[in-house]
């Protein structure tokens, strides 16, 4: 990969945050516009990548091992102490 273009990307991404920024300020959504886009986007993730109820999420999944995990420490010590 060429440092140059990863630089050009850098740059044109700062100055198109930059100028969200002036348009956001200049002209913010109002509420429900707002509301149509994200559920837009919304519309668009699902399309994308599924239901979010439905695909693998490898974090929550981490999660709720780690949950089960210290709740069986508890139960132990619990019953230990009977």
């Amino acid at each position: 990969m060429n440092p140059e273009d990863i630089r050009a990307w850098v740059e044109n991404f700062r100055v198109a945050a930059e100028r969200e920024r002036l348009e956001m300020r200049n002209r913010p959504l109002p509420p429900e516009v707002a509301f149509d886009y994200a559920l837009d986007l919304l519309a668009f993730d699902e399309s994308q990548n599924g239901s979010p109820f439905e695909r693998e999420d490898p974090i929550s999944r981490r999660e709720d091992e780690q949950m089960w995990e210290a709740w069986a420490k508890l139960r132990a010590r619990w019953n230990d102490g009977r």
